[in-house]
C-alpha cells in the first residue's frame, strides 16, 4: 500500500497530469485522455471538478453568478434582492428564456431542466390563483360577511 495515499495504487506524478489537463482543456474528451494517458475517467473528473478545469469549448461563468445579459440580472436590480416582490410569471419568463440559451448551445439536458423550471412556475401560479379564487368564493358566501349569501345553482 502507497504511504499518504491511504490507496493501494501509486500516485500518478505531477507530470502526467499536468499532461491529461492540457489535452483535456484544449478540448479532447475526457475518454480519449484517458486513453491516451492511462488514468481514470473518474479520476479526470475529479481533478478537473477539483481545480477548476474548463474546456476551450466551454464558457466560464463564475459559481453564483449571472451572465450580464440574463433577464434574471435585471430582475435581481427590480426587486433589489427582495425575492417576495419577484411575481412567478417573471421567474417563469426568465426560465423560458434560458431553457432558449440551452437550445442554441446545443445542450439539451439543461434547456430540459430550465423547461421543468418554467413548468413548475406556471403550475404554481396557476394553483395560487386557484386559491385566492375559492377564497374569495368562500368569503362571499360566507353568512354575516356583509354580502349577500348566494347559493350556486
Amino acid at each position: 500500500m502507497d504511504e499518504g495515499t491511504g490507496e493501494g495504487r501509486r500516485a500518478l506524478p505531477e507530470a502526467v497530469w499536468a499532461a491529461v489537463r492540457e489535452d483535456f482543456v484544449a478540448g479532447l474528451s475526457a475518454s480519449q485522455c484517458c486513453r491516451r494517458h492511462g488514468v481514470s475517467e473518474s479520476g479526470l473528473r475529479a481533478r478537473a471538478a477539483r481545480e477548476g478545469w474548463r474546456r476551450v469549448d466551454q464558457v466560464w461563468t463564475p459559481p453564483n453568478r449571472l451572465d450580464p445579459w440574463d433577464e434574471g440580472v435585471a430582475l435581481e436590480e427590480k426587486v433589489g434582492g427582495n425575492v417576495e416582490e419577484v411575481e412567478l410569471s417573471e421567474l417563469a419568463y426568465i426560465a423560458r428564456m434560458r431553457m432558449l440559451r440551452a437550445v442554441l448551445r446545443g445542450d439539451a439536458v439543461e434547456a430540459l431542466r430550465w423547461r421543468r423550471v418554467a413548468q413548475a412556475m406556471d403550475q404554481e401560479e396557476a394553483d395560487l390563483a386557484w386559491y385566492i379564487e375559492r377564497e374569495e368564493a368562500r368569503r362571499f358566501r360566507q353568512p354575516g360577511s356583509g354580502s349577500a349569501t348566494v347559493d350556486p345553482v
